[in-house]
């Protein structure tokens, strides 16, 4: 959130100069500022308008990446409990299997199903299941950090269009202005791809 009011306050001390620079220049308000620059001023709110929206994408993936995590990491947490759990009951059958008598078989055939279970319990969860539930968990997160560093490549790029467009408005190099333009577009446009899954993180 911090990001987004930096961005906001960044617009605004362009616009204040931008109002400022024209106003001196020509002895009255903002109003008779060179139509270039009130055009640069309006860039600039447009350039901040949509480093706050990727900004505030970028926050939705970072939240979804930890929930993802956090997610991966109790799935396999359970898994490993049933794998030390597996491990027992699979050692029990053979020791039970050993000692011979009907009791201790029907003792070693239980075992032997409950490792079993432990191991694949369909519609339940066995090992088997909470591992694929952990890659899934795991693509996710990945997925998110992906779009995360995207995201954060075009604000940064957003940013730095501003401060062009900002310079210009002081300076009146108009190839400070294209540039700016280029640059704010171009980071605009391949946040839109990110968020389309078009291009990878």
């Amino acid at each position: 959130m911090e990001a987004v009011m930096d961005n906001v306050e960044m617009a605004q001390d362009s616009l204040e100069k931008a109002h400022g620079h024209g106003g001196h220049a020509h002895g009255g308000g903002p109003h008779t500022a060179p139509l270039s620059t009130r055009l640069a001023a309006v860039l600039v709110a447009m350039l901040a308008a949509a480093a706050v929206v990727v900004e505030m994408s970028g926050n939705d993936t970072q939240t979804a990446y930890l929930a993802h995590d956090v997610g991966a990491s109790d799935l396999w947490g359970q898994y490993q409990g049933k794998s030390v759990r597996h491990a027992v009951m699979e050692q029990s059958a053979v020791l039970l299997a050993l000692q011979g008598g009907g009791a201790a078989q029907t003792a070693a055939a239980a075992a032997k199903r409950d490792a079993a279970r432990l191991a694949d319990d369909p519609g339940g969860d066995g090992m088997k299941q909470l591992a694929g539930r952990a890659h899934t968990e795991e693509q996710a997160r990945d997925q998110a950090l992906h779009l995360h560093e995207g995201y954060e490549r075009s604000v940064r790029c957003l940013q730095i269009a501003i401060v062009l467009v900002g310079l210009f408005m002081v300076t009146r190099q108009f190839w400070l202005l294209g540039g700016g333009a280029l640059l704010g577009g171009g980071a605009t446009a391949y946040a839109v791809l990110v968020a389309l899954r078009l291009v990878g993180g």
